[in-house]
């Protein structure tokens, strides 16, 4: 008798799941919209060409692969420091922020959360609907879930009076997450005086904000698109920021992420980064060097790191082209609903309005793969195929 015999079978994953199902179709006009992946109108995911370049860099500097600190790569966390919070900011507040390389975005909500676990409470609350795995990530690490009213998906509205009038009500010290931009899974982001307020209720009610910021650069511009997170800082909130670079730099399987935990002073972050220090070198002791050696060296170089920026510009661009066709196709092709509302979504996701039986028609006769509440990734289209996916999709609401 093995000694694993009891061990009961997983539920998949909610999206890799799907994707693994798609990856097990042999139909050859299959279209994956699941995974939040950028794809080119080839279908591919590529690697941008500042990335190759400052790979060949590496490749005839680099002279040893000794371990980092426990922390990370010093010049990446200054850079990206820099990024996401500004230079000015970063140049007056640097001393007073707890910076650590993280195993991608993910690695940075778990470390997070156990540190938040074990110094804060053991609450958070996470918007509805939330990327699937933040449940996930912070279940795990100890943290019970509660919810915030965020998106209406009979509307497709936010509903930001009912959010306000949730986190107005919460406890003091509570830790709640918000996305920095291009919210997964609705694309609906609060406007600026809308992040004004909330930013307010925190500072009134004492809470904690936790940022997600996996998709800086894919809505405005990496400057637009960190406007949250810096106006949150400049009201001297103490506040987690968790980044990931594998949507805008396009570095998905090196896993390069960093955590930043804004404190009241020097001395109180000086405690925190020894006690995140201590989770970490217990979870996976040192971080990667290959991708932070990337990004660091692409934003110290500024001719890699204009290149970069171009190159962010234009996946930004066709998205938003894609985005546009494909409201304006399902609002020529469908009578019966509003998709209006898509042109007004940030980033790769959206939700298109669809029940689940519609979902899963659309999988099983037609080769289109979408989570089962609808939500899909806008990148995953492409100009050849978008034609099928609305005529699929109006014949799916017919059935």
């Amino acid at each position: 008798m093995s000694f694993f015999e009891n061990v009961s079978l997983a539920p998949s994953d909610p999206i890799l799941g799907l994707n693994a199902a798609f990856l097990a179709d042999t139909r050859p006009g299959k279209i994956n919209l699941t995974a939040g992946v950028y794809k080119t109108e080839e279908g591919i995911t590529p690697i941008m060409s500042s990335v190759k370049k400052m790979e060949t860099i590496l490749l005839q500097k680099s002279e040893s692969k000794q371990y980092l600190p426990i922390d990370g790569d010093k010049s990446y966390l200054e850079q990206v420091g820099q990024l996401v919070f500004g230079q000015s900011f970063w140049q007056n507040n640097s001393s007073c922020i707890s910076s650590f390389q993280s195993i991608g975005g993910t690695g940075a909500l778990r470390i997070a959360g156990e540190f938040l676990k074990k110094e804060i409470g053991s609450k958070i609350y996470i918007s509805e609907p939330s990327w699937p795995n933040h449940k996930g990530v912070f279940s795990e690490a100890g943290l019970a879930i509660e919810t915030y009213p965020y998106y209406d998906m009979k509307t497709n509205s936010m509903e930001f009076e009912k959010m306000v009038d949730c986190l107005s009500n919460l406890p003091a010290k509570t830790v709640v997450l918000f996305h920095a931009c291009c919210h997964n899974p609705s694309g609906l982001d609060p406007t600026l005086p809308q992040w004004e307020k909330l930013a307010d209720i925190c500072k009134e009610r004492d809470l904690i904000p936790f940022f997600d910021a996996a998709y800086l650069g894919l809505d405005q511009g990496i400057e637009a698109d960190s406007a949250a997170l810096r106006l949150f800082a400049s009201k001297g909130l103490e506040m987690l920021v968790a980044v990931s670079f594998s949507k805008n730099f396009s570095l998905y399987g090196e896993r390069v992420g960093a955590l930043y935990i804004i404190s009241g002073s020097k001395e109180i972050a000086e405690k925190v980064t020894s006690q995140v220090k201590i989770l970490i070198r217990r979870n996976y002791s040192n971080p990667p060097i290959h991708g932070a050696k990337i990004v660091a060296g692409i934003l110290l170089d500024p001719n890699l790191r204009h290149a970069w920026e171009m190159e962010l510009s234009e996946m930004r661009e066709r998205i938003i082209t894609l985005k546009i066709s494909f409201c304006e196709k399902l609002s020529k092709e469908i009578k019966t609903k509003d998709f209006g509302y898509l042109v007004k979504t940030r980033g790769m996701f959206c939700f298109c309005g669809l029940e689940k039986t519609v979902v899963e028609r659309l999988m099983k006769e037609y080769g289109i793969y979408m989570t089962y509440d609808g939500r899909i990734n806008v990148a995953g289209l492409t100009v050849k195929s978008i034609d099928y996916v609305v005529q699929s999709i109006a014949s799916g609401l017919k059935s």
